[in-house]
């Protein structure tokens, strides 16, 4: 379960944490975190625990879907070179 977790975790660090600031965009990655958690992971976590009584490796998957949920915005967002900011003017 952790592997494809760190795959999403990677990709999503290096982009969001690094690309995406360097280039200007801290806001994108702060959204992006916390939609996933707070509109996705937490409710869906909570649902599947409380309400619907999954057994624990099944709600620890679904707490952990948020890196991969994130991916396909984060691809789409880098690909649109919406992050680059001019850094440079005052």
């Amino acid at each position: 379960m952790c592997s494809y977790y760190m795959i999403g975790r990677s990709v999503n660090g290096v982009t969001i944490a690094g690309i995406f600031c360097a280039g200007g965009d801290s806001r994108f990655g702060f959204c992006c975190d916390a939609v996933t958690l707070w509109c996705v992971t937490v409710p869906l976590g909570f649902l599947a625990a409380f309400v619907f009584r999954l057994p624990v490796l099944v709600v620890y998957f679904i707490i952990n879907l948020d890196e991969i949920i994130k991916l396909p915005a984060v691809y789409v967002h880098y690909k649109k070179y919406l992050w680059v900011k001019d850094l440079t003017r005052v």
